[in-house]
């Protein structure tokens, strides 16, 4: 089975903090992590410091989600 959490708050709120912490714990339990990262600017801090878990991470760059796909949402 597959999960996919989403992670969001302000600048400064914890989000990296909290991924960081979640894969080691998930991964000591044996549980596959990836991460996907999402800044407005390139090259992103949150992307540089997962990487060192040693865990699959990639980045979408250059704006957020909803400005850079077209997603509609069924009601």
């Amino acid at each position: 089975m597959t999960r996919i959490i989403f992670v969001g708050g302000f600048l400064g709120a914890g989000k990296t903090t909290l991924l960081s912490q979640a894969t080691t714990i998930l991964t000591e339990r044996g549980y596959h992590v990836s991460i996907i990262t999402n800044d407005q600017g390139q090259n992103l801090v949150d992307t540089a410091l997962i990487q060192g878990q040693n865990v699959a991470v990639r980045e979408i760059a250059g704006g957020c989600f909803c400005c850079r796909f077209d997603v509609t949402i069924p009601h």
